[in-house]
């Protein structure tokens, strides 16, 4: 009987043990990791003037269910002190349904992203206490874990007229 109990006592610890290792190690990275580039180009597009961000998914894995918000941040008055109005910045495409992992065969770099606006966020951003913060929301495809990733942008300088290089590199050209 003593046996029994043993064995019993030992399955379930085992258990216990097997399952939060595969929890802490396996799950734990399967999780999406995105780059957000920390430049906003200036194009003209289209005969008109977009702002485009960009992102790079740096996953082992597919991502699905992509929401790009960018939104304009400015301190406004408040009583007793500031506080903080947002205004959404309007995207061409803000949802992305899937964007596939980096691989060799790609020649494109389809795991790398540009969204773009054409609003005139340069005109909007009036004052040194403004700035923009770029919130991407992604789901990994196997692990179903959403996360969060966020770039705030705190000054006009990040603006260039330049455009972004191509692939896995943030960097502008």
């Amino acid at each position: 009987m003593t046996d029994l109990i043993l064995g019993i006592t030992i399955s379930i610890v085992a258990g216990v043990i097997s399952s939060y290792l595969f929890l802490m190690y396996f799950l734990k990275r399967k999780r999406v990791k995105i780059e957000i580039s920390p430049h906003v180009s200036k194009v003209i597009f289209e005969g008109e003037v977009n702002y485009f961000f960009k992102f790079v998914n740096k996953t082992n894995s597919e991502i699905f269910d992509i929401r790009i918000e960018p939104t304009f941040y400015k301190q406004v008055g408040g009583v007793g002190g500031m506080n903080i109005q947002g205004k959404d910045i309007v995207l061409k495409d803000n949802f992305i349904s899937y964007i596939p992992c980096k691989k060799k065969s790609d020649t494109n770099s389809l795991h790398a992203m540009r969204v773009r606006t054409s609003e005139d966020i340069e005109s909007n951003w009036s004052d040194t206490s403004s700035y923009i913060r770029l919130t991407v929301i992604a789901k990994h495809s196997l692990s179903g874990f959403t996360n969060i990733f966020v770039q705030d942008f705190y000054c006009k300088d990040v603006i260039t007229t330049k455009r972004f290089k191509s692939g896995d590199d943030l960097g502008v050209a």
